[in-house]
């Protein structure tokens, strides 16, 4: 009896190559969407103002092949999803364990919202990743209409260049999307979502008490990593998470060796936005490999500040490890069914003795 060879089968999965229908001139009006908002914050004298705006631009990613009314509301509500996590996170970043709650509480209702409204891919992840972002942010109560503002302009810009290719490239594209399935029990979605609110909580606690300074990446890297489909894809997507980092940043860090102008750190954003939507259906690992060199030249545009190459690369990768590891965590809950349906009989135990004594 022929037996595989099981490390091979274990690390098969870093080198595969998905097939997927989606078409080249998808990333480009994705990296269309980005690039629009960095050019325009530059032109006008204020790339950070762009970077941010580029945050509301990522509603594009949400783009379905839905019919167009029904595509264009689901964008138009993710757009307002994004700016209300933003705004929330805003408000409350005053104090760094307020924060936190509330960065947990805005990661319970993306999980579930987009868990019971069947939100595909990328689900919940854009919208905890703005809220974490804005969770770090100094805060400034003047500064507050201004940075929701841009990043509600970039959603709207989005949603537009969306309708536009709707109507001219894919007007006869109809798919119809696939209705709710009912396959999980009453109390799996709550369950599910308020084991991410406390891990993303965790992550922006963690971080604080380790003194990071951009405790986002924790986060990000957290919620990167339970979007597994089961524990095993959690386990994959943490070796991918790891791996493309660390050779991402060593991209990042021959970018930034020839100090770069703004402009073309623009040109560099934009391309790599276009490789990254081609490369994420494909192998998840690859597409963090580019990931990783966009993420940062995009908080050094909104930032204004100039990194040294070597302190960003161990800053980078040891927040990376960690959010993986509480990404890893907290996908063992989520996909630990006896830890779910103990969960899911307490709350059901709590929901009706509270009931009887309102009664």
């Amino acid at each position: 009896m022929k037996v595989g060879n099981p490390i091979h089968h274990q690390f098969q999965y870093l080198l595969e190559i998905k097939k997927t229908e989606r078409k080249w001139h998808f990333p480009f009006l994705a990296s269309l969407c980005i690039g629009a908002c960095l050019f325009i914050g530059y032109f006008l004298g204020k790339p950070n103002y762009g970077s941010l705006s580029s945050l509301g631009a990522l509603t594009i990613l949400y783009f379905t092949s839905a019919p167009i009314t029904q595509r264009m509301i689901h964008l138009v509500v993710c757009a307002f999803g994004i700016v209300f996590s933003f705004t929330i996170s805003l408000f409350f970043s005053f104090n760094i364990y307020v924060a936190g709650i509330s960065l947990g509480i805005i990661s319970f209702l993306a999980h579930f919202l987009s868990s019971y409204f069947k939100i595909p891919p990328p689900g919940n992840f854009f919208f905890i990743m703005v809220a974490s972002m804005a969770s770090t942010y100094s805060f400034d109560l003047e500064m507050i209409p201004i940075r929701v503002g841009l990043v509600a302009m970039g959603a709207i810009l989005s949603c537009s260049l969306a309708f536009l290719y709707s109507v001219f490239i894919e007007k006869n594209e109809i798919i119809i999307a696939p209705k709710r399935s009912l396959s999980k029990k009453r109390y799996t979605k709550f369950v599910e979502s308020t084991i991410i609110g406390f891990f993303m909580m965790l992550t922006l606690m963690v971080g604080h008490i380790l003194n990071f300074q951009n405790t986002y990446w924790i986060s990000i890297a957290a919620v990167a990593i339970i979007q597994g489909r089961n524990f095993e894809h959690v386990k994959q997507r943490n070796m991918h998470r790891i791996l493309g980092t660390f050779i991402g940043i060593g991209f990042v860090w021959l970018i930034l060796l020839f100090n770069p102008d703004t402009i073309i750190m623009i040109v560099i954003i934009t391309v790599l936005q276009f490789i990254i939507e081609l490369l994420i259906v494909r192998n998840y690992g690859f597409a963090v490999i580019f990931i990783t060199p966009l993420t940062i030249l995009l908080t050094e545009i909104g930032s204004g500040a100039h990194y040294h190459a070597e302190n960003l690369i161990h800053a980078r990768l040891i927040d990376t490890i960690i959010g993986s590891l509480i990404g890893l965590a907290a996908g063992f809950f989520l996909h630990h069914q006896q830890i779910i349906n103990k969960l899911e009989k307490n709350i059901r135990y709590s929901y009706f003795k509270f009931k009887n004594i309102k009664k």
